[in-house]
């Protein structure tokens, strides 16, 4: 697929998942904060689950943090956002938010840190959907922030129930290809390249970051409430665009005064 038809039909799915949310603002709120909490509860058995890692923790070519993250964009406000391919809360917020979250980025106004986490894969039957889906998209990264971003809307689209085996390899590939991933990207995630990296960061999210449950989000490093994600960024922005102007301020006029001396 083109560049420009596979951003066109991104960007027509974030507009109807937009959309539909909007409409569900009340419920989605509600539901978010039902998740979590049941969520949280599965986070320790799930870190228990992964407390060994299997494979390799190979560092991503993708920009990326040191607490595991894909890293998105270049604005001034910083956004964490914890999140597991299986999690349906985690569904509902990128149906809510991508069209947000795109905008953000193409504008320059944000730095979106997405850390991929496995605390699912009790519900996926023995697949670990969770560890699979997240390397997947972290692959995807190696390939560019927009790939990233478009094959995370695609997954959220196709999101299995959890306590079903999830999305084959197969699937997960098929995926991809028709987001117009390469296949470079598919050998990445045949050769299950970044298995490792999700594993460990998906531990140091409870052990060292203190994340517990899924989505989790954070806005300059406070953690915000999902229902009020948007509002709670848009804030951000401002704030961060009225200190630049301050800054911006400050210096014409020390430039002015020196001029003068």
């Amino acid at each position: 697929m083109a560049t420009s038809s596979r951003k066109q039909a991104a960007a027509a799915l974030r507009k109807q998942q937009a959309a539909q949310a909007r409409r569900r603002s009340i419920v989605f709120g509600v539901a978010i904060a039902s998740a979590v909490v049941l969520i949280g509860g599965l986070l320790g058995f799930g870190i228990w689950m992964n407390r060994e890692v299997d494979y390799d923790v190979n560092e991503p070519a993708a920009a990326t943090t040191d607490t595991y993250a894909v890293e998105i964009g270049d604005g001034p406000v910083t956004i964490d956002l914890y999140i597991d391919y299986m999690c349906p809360a985690c569904k509902q917020f990128e149906d809510a938010y991508a069209a947000d979250l795109q905008r953000w980025v193409d504008e320059g106004s944000v730095t979106i840190n997405y850390h991929p986490i496995a605390i699912l894969n009790r519900m996926s039957q023995g697949s670990e959907y969770s560890t699979r889906a997240g390397a997947a998209a972290v692959c995807a990264a190696d390939s560019g922030e927009q790939q990233f971003l478009d094959y995370t809307l695609a997954l959220y689209a196709a999101q299995p129930a959890e306590n079903t085996r999830g999305l084959d390899d197969d699937e997960l590939v098929r995926i991809g290809t028709e987001s117009g991933l390469d296949a470079k990207w598919e050998a990445c995630v045949d050769a299950e390249t970044y298995r490792g990296w999700v594993e460990e960061g998906t531990a140091s999210a409870s052990t060292e970051q203190g994340v517990s449950g899924t989505p989790t989000a954070m806005v300059d490093g406070q953690r915000v409430d999902s229902a009020s994600f948007a509002e709670s960024v848009e804030a951000a922005i401002t704030a961060a665009s009225l200190f630049a102007i301050d800054e911006s301020s400050h210096h014409c006029q020390r430039r002015q005064s020196s001029q003068r001396h």
